[in-house]
């Protein structure tokens, strides 16, 4: 119960993506509806084990960050960080449940690479399909709230580009008039469920 409650309210990161209480629900949320979504795509996927690395994949960055009194970093998450704190916990999960041994080595590989490079914090590169097609929704989540998020300042300082000091490090275009007349998504949604309703 502690894990989900801390879980709930961890931000998905220090100032990348999804930096606020509760980030770390959403993104991974978004990460795993997605992964589902492609998971049928794609020939021989195993969805229920790209979902539920998905589900697992940043789950470490609950010993990671500190986020009582501001967000910042542990001594296990700066030593340690999330990928690797995260499969630890997945295995020491998957033993108390008796995980059969193969799934749990797909798993933590899937965990492990999920960032893509060995330069961006994985011990692995992605040597499956799930932990190809989790790498790449994962990064993509994770840009585009990003990307989201360097835009909302640009909108709210009424400018059409940001500056380059940025995650991206490039001016990025901020369209206010469109994105005024953009229906919100919460909107689609809905007008979704009544058409199909």
């Amino acid at each position: 119960k502690e894990l989900f409650e801390r879980f709930c309210a961890c931000p998905g990161s220090q100032s990348y993506h999804h930096a606020y209480l509760g980030g770390l629900l959403e993104h991974t949320v978004a990460v795993a509806d997605n992964c589902a979504h492609v998971a049928g795509r794609y020939q021989g996927v195993d969805r229920d084990l790209l979902v539920a690395s998905a589900l697992l994949h940043d789950v470490g960055k609950v010993d990671e960050l500190t986020f009582e009194t501001g967000v910042g970093y542990t001594d296990e998450g700066r030593l340690i960080g999330h990928v690797v704190l995260g499969a630890r916990r997945a295995r020491e999960a998957a033993a108390r449940a008796g995980t059969d041994a193969t799934v749990l080595l797909r798993l933590e590989h899937a965990m492990l690479s999920h960032h893509g490079e060995l330069e961006c914090g994985s011990p692995k590169k992605p040597s499956t399909i799930e932990a190809l097609l989790l790498h790449h929704v994962d990064n993509m989540d994770a840009k585009s709230a990003g990307f989201a998020q360097v835009l909302s300042g640009a909108t709210l300082a009424e400018e059409v580009w940001t500056d380059s000091a940025n995650l991206f490090r490039r001016p990025l275009f901020a369209p206010r008039a469109l994105e005024d007349d953009r229906p919100h998504r919460a909107d689609e949604d809905a007008q979704h469920f009544r058409l199909t309703a």
